[in-house]
């Protein structure tokens, strides 16, 4: 059953073979971390996933939440399983000691969340949304807030949501409503309303803590009048007790495509004047210190969509090998049907969505490993070097990894034929859920703004010295493989289009910021494929240079010699997968980063001078 979630073969080669994280334990930070305990961690996290969360994804979907009568109730399985995750205190995993965490690094805590995600996404929206809740307050808060709030969000007593979007102020963020007064005894009385929050009532605990941006009368417009405000469900006594209603009351609970089993709420605050809040931090800095914390959401989020994607393929490649039809191609009528795995067009969308789901996993990790090494890092330079890589890669691994993630779970579904569209088999669920993913946590629009329109304009040399810089180092030292030399000589290619169209992209933006919008998202899958390009290239010299030496191991030269070693042998197979995958990926992805660089520079307004009403 495990495997039918996450493929923990490739995540430990990532971890350990590519990324080599071993190395962190020279750290002074992750000193007390070992290869053996990484390992049972993951393991742990496999079997927590498959035995008791896996169990509760189909009935999440089909029970999915009861409002009645103001309140909200969750799936009636989530209630034990809420009661197992927090005595496994599996949302401590990687948050910092100081805070009350284990403080294992962030990139195993990604992998190990990808088997629960994988398991149950609506139930890991809960846990997910209320570690960050738990993490922000212990960040920027008070030691009075820290000492009230971090520990029952961590141990599951209360949990916590994020509140930003109005119905008037969703990527907009600016034109935020909600009001904040100050009252003499420094809290904040608070009015207005939210929407689409995750997580925003639910029965598992009794309280719910709330971080909401708001403006507090007389502030700027715009985000920079912005506070953050931590506002409780119920209002807490000066002994820890709790005490009266805070004025939080759920309006409606939105009724979904996806993830049926987390409540999605639309909240009111101080209906009957009562709603009182605490600020964190200083005023009008509500938006700064949530981004101190969105390099981390949004990377969860594109974690998130891989997870479906990935139960979505291998769910889609067990189908592959037991579903019969038709005949092999090549063989007479008589030879019988066979496994739809040994049709060159299913075999095509299998490999296709192997690399995708293997490429955004090492992307995310790789993303992670960044943030890893900036918090690591002791000398100025080399933090502000590993941020630098952080920041270009952060809102690409959030929208290419959540849109090619929908891309796999839409051909998982099309492996499946006519059944995959039917509630027999759970793919239909997989497709519902994945896509909400290009959504929140900024929409992928969004996402690629702040790529092409922030980040290349105000830090272009921390991607031409430090991104691009590694990945031609790899090139460079790669060029005379003696069998991936040619595919090396693609991705080369590739990213010195790359290079081209981020130069034209920095200059167009200072005279013509609209093309600049246009081709924005264009260039972030571009920088996607060119990435992704790298890490499963970078992870074919290694593998290829592992199964080299298993068959000099055992004296296998022949190619019908290792034809037959790699299908007989479980560790032959996984290398010779991963050079297929990135030969794969570099002949029919990577071959077009040229033409789709073209495409960006010769700048068509087609889409900006087109009248509204020929549409």
């Amino acid at each position: 059953m495990g495997d039918l979630l996450v493929d923990g073969r490739d995540q430990k080669f990532v971890l350990f073979d590519q990324l080599d994280i071993v190395k962190f334990s020279e750290s002074e930070i992750y000193a007390d971390f070992d290869v053996e305990t990484y390992n049972m961690v993951l393991n742990e996290a496999k079997k927590f996933a498959e035995n008791a969360i896996m169990p509760t994804n189909e009935d999440g979907d089909t029970e999915g939440v009861l409002f009645k009568d103001g309140a909200v109730s969750v799936p009636k399985s989530f209630h034990t399983l809420w009661r197992l995750w927090n005595e496994g205190e599996w949302r401590r995993l990687d948050i910092p000691q100081e805070f009350g965490g284990q403080g294992m690094p962030m990139v195993v805590g990604m992998a190990a969340n990808e088997y629960f995600e994988a398991g149950n996404l609506a139930f890991q929206t809960l846990a997910a949304m209320t570690r960050g809740a738990a993490l922000l307050i212990a960040t920027h808060g008070t030691k009075e807030q820290r000492e009230k709030y971090v520990e029952r969000i961590l141990s599951g007593q209360w949990t916590g949501t994020m509140v930003l979007t109005e119905s008037g102020a969703g990527s907009d963020v600016g034109a935020t409503q909600t009001v904040a007064e100050r009252n003499p005894d420094g809290t904040y009385s608070i009015t207005g309303t939210k929407t689409f929050i995750t997580g925003g009532d639910t029965d598992l605990t009794e309280n719910i803590i709330h971080l909401a941006l708001a403006r507090v009368k007389g502030a700027p417009s715009g985000t920079k009048g912005l506070s953050l405000f931590l506002i409780p469900k119920i209002k807490i006594n000066p002994d820890g007790s709790l005490g009266e209603s805070n004025d939080v009351k759920t309006v409606a609970v939105e009724k979904k495509l996806g993830i049926k089993g987390s409540p999605t709420c639309q909240l009111s605050f101080d209906e009957d004047g009562r709603c009182i809040g605490e600020l964190v931090g200083e005023e009008n800095q509500g938006m700064p210190i949530f981004f101190t914390m969105m390099n981390e959401s949004r990377l969860i989020a594109a974690r998130h969509a891989a997870a479906v994607a990935s139960t979505a393929y291998l769910h889609a490649l067990a189908y592959a090998k037991e579903r019969l039809q038709g005949t092999e191609i090549g063989k007479p009528a008589s030879a019988g049907q066979c496994p739809i795995i040994r049709h060159p067009d299913v075999r095509r969308m299998l490999l296709q969505m192997k690399a995708y789901t293997e490429g955004v996993r090492a992307l995310i990790l790789y993303a992670s490993y960044c943030l890893d090494q900036e918090r690591m890092a002791r000398k100025e330079e080399d933090k502000q070097k590993w941020a630098g890589r952080a920041a270009f890669l952060t809102p690409v691994t959030k929208a290419y990894g959540s849109d090619m993630s929908f891309r796999v779970t839409e051909t998982a579904m099309q492996v499946y034929g006519g059944y995959g569209y039917m509630k027999d088999y759970p793919i239909e669920q997989f497709l519902r859920d994945e896509k909400v993913h290009s959504i929140f946590e900024g929409t992928n629009g969004i996402q690629a703004l702040d790529l092409a329109g922030r980040k290349l304009g105000r830090d272009s040399d921390d991607l031409f010295k430090g991104h691009l810089e590694d990945i031609n180092k790899f090139c460079n030292a790669n060029k005379g493989h003696r069998t991936l030399a040619h595919y090396v000589e693609i991705l080369e290619a590739a990213k010195d289009a790359l290079a081209d169209v981020s130069t034209f992209l920095a200059e167009i933006q200072k005279k013509d910021f609209p093309v600049l919008a246009l081709y924005a998202y264009p260039y972030l899958e571009l920088f996607g494929d060119v990435t992704v390009g790298w890490l499963l290239m970078w992870q074919a010299v290694i593998a290829q240079d592992k199964l080299a030496k298993l068959a000099e191991a055992k004296g296998i030269s022949e190619p019908g010699g290792l034809e037959k070693f790699v299908a007989e042998h479980a560790d032959a197979a996984f290398y010779s997968g991963k050079v297929a995958t990135a030969r794969f990926f570099a002949s029919n992805v990577l071959s077009l980063a040229a033409a789709k660089a073209q495409a960006i520079k010769k700048a068509d307004r087609a889409a900006l001078e087109i009248a509204e009403n020929v549409f």
